[in-house]
């Protein structure tokens, strides 16, 4: 029974991480290091089982081999490097790539001079058990290529799985990782760092690798029930490996998270309850500011009228508008007592942001506290600092105060909502709006119109 077919599973699963990455997270900073890695992967593979059946020639595979191989560590290692901290390519981090470009050139250049026959004879003698470099019908140019492109692959792998372990523990200390977070996750529904997921499945895939060239001829070429194991356990890890990939952008995951990258494969009908979760838990990762900036660009795109009253369901009505809606989703959340009350009530009843300079020593005169008190509850209760708060509720006021005043001047409507300038305003409400106010307004009034 030819199982030859059966062995590449790993690689078509690796094809299919390739595409998915491609469809899903092409603009993620790490895809490209991803998609090399797995695409050295696949060569790996077809180098190893398809193509000397596939070509007749066990010299081609070798050439393939000798190069796709020692690239998947530097790949790996850079890969994580990434993960932990991206950053920007330098002709040096490709060094690496020099090993595996002799390796494969030299093979080629030997290949070529002793010939496909010769090459491939050879390679099948030093696979049989009988191999020994002192046989006499071994040529100088035989143990030439043995000594370029076998043993100097050899030890380059060593070499490399070497590395790979100390780089692998060095991670291990780095990130403060243990065991017992993967058996948390499992078992007990517990955050784990993606991060760490990753370097467990890279560690047990090369594990997997390390095992198949210490027992390549025994276990691969005389027992198909082993290679058939070794097989299956790779294509769960490449596939597991894939999976968890696409949550790079995120530092922590839990077993309810798991469904994240497919939840939109839902029935069309869930879409907008499945997108309130995905807010929801995402909400945690941005600032006030960054936040109001989302809803201001989210209410853009699909005509929603920012500055509007909003309503129950958003339709336009009593209520307040968005950027205070989001305060007053985060502040109930916290306890409603005592100062935070008090202050809530001076700068939502009694407008007290629109006073020009406004300072937190005079919120705090007006409390009658200390305005170290002030500035630890605004941090606690609205997750940012006053400065930051204060903005947001000033550029929520000028949105309403535009649509109420078209005719308005920049002066005017700076000064009305407690900017000192005009080019405070203009420079505060594009960074939160992602708009100047000239440009909001126009979008705006090109969808009421539409």
């Amino acid at each position: 029974m030819d199982i030859t077919p059966l062995l590449i599973v790993p690689a078509l699963v690796c094809l299919f991480w390739i595409f998915v990455h491609a469809l899903l997270a092409a603009r993620t900073p790490s895809f490209r290091l991803l998609g090399l890695l797995l695409l050295f992967i696949i060569l790996s593979i077809l180098g190893d089982v398809v193509l000397t059946p596939l070509t007749g020639s066990g010299a081609i595979a070798h050439i393939v081999v000798c190069f796709a191989v020692p690239t998947l560590v530097p790949l790996v290692c850079l890969y994580f490097l990434y993960l932990i901290k991206p950053f920007h390519y330098k002709p040096r981090y490709l060094l690496w790539i020099i090993i595996p470009v002799v390796l494969a050139t030299a093979a080629i250049i030997l290949t070529t001079i002793m010939g496909l026959d010769e090459t491939n004879a050879f390679l099948a003698r030093f696979h049989s058990d009988s191999f020994s470099l002192q046989d006499p019908d071994i040529s100088d140019l035989n143990r030439l290529f043995y000594y370029w492109t076998i043993l100097l692959f050899q030890i380059v792998l060593v070499a490399e799985f070497a590395f790979l372990a100390g780089f692998m523990i060095y991670l291990a200390i780095k990130l403060h990782l243990d065991p017992r977070h993967l058996f948390r996750f499992l078992f007990r529904g517990e955050s784990i760092r993606v991060l760490e997921i990753q370097i467990v499945l890279v560690s047990a895939i090369f594990l997997i690798i390390l095992l198949k060239i210490v027992l390549h001829d025994e276990v691969f070429h005389n027992n198909p029930a082993w290679a058939l194991s070794f097989t299956a356990i790779h294509s769960v890890l490449y596939f597991l490996f894939g999976f968890f990939a696409l949550f790079g952008a995120a530092e922590f995951i839990s077993l309810r998270d798991i469904p994240t990258a497919l939840r939109f494969n839902y029935r069309p009908e869930t879409r907008s309850s499945v997108a309130e979760e995905i807010i929801t838990d995402m909400a945690p990762y941005l600032n006030g500011e960054s936040l109001t900036h989302v809803l201001s660009r989210l209410s853009t795109q699909h005509g929603a009228l920012p500055g509007r009253e909003v309503g129950p369901g958003g339709k336009s009505g009593t209520g307040t508008s968005l950027s205070a809606a989001v305060l007053n989703v985060v502040s109930h959340a916290q306890d409603d007592s005592g100062l935070a009350v008090q202050f809530r009530q001076l700068m939502r009843e009694k407008r007290l942001y629109l006073q020009p300079g406004l300072t937190l020593g005079d919120v705090a005169a007006r409390l009658g506290t200390n305005k170290t008190y002030v500035s630890k509850m605004v941090n606690q209760t609205y997750k940012m600092g006053f400065p930051e708060m204060l903005n947001i509720l000033r550029i929520d006021y000028a949105q309403r105060y535009i649509r109420a005043h078209a005719d308005a001047s920049q002066e005017e409507i700076a000064q009305a909502c407690g900017f000192m300038s005009a080019s405070s305003f203009n420079s505060t409400f594009k960074r939160i709006t992602g708009f100047t106010p000239k440009v909001w307004n126009a979008r705006k009034d090109s969808i009421s119109g539409r």
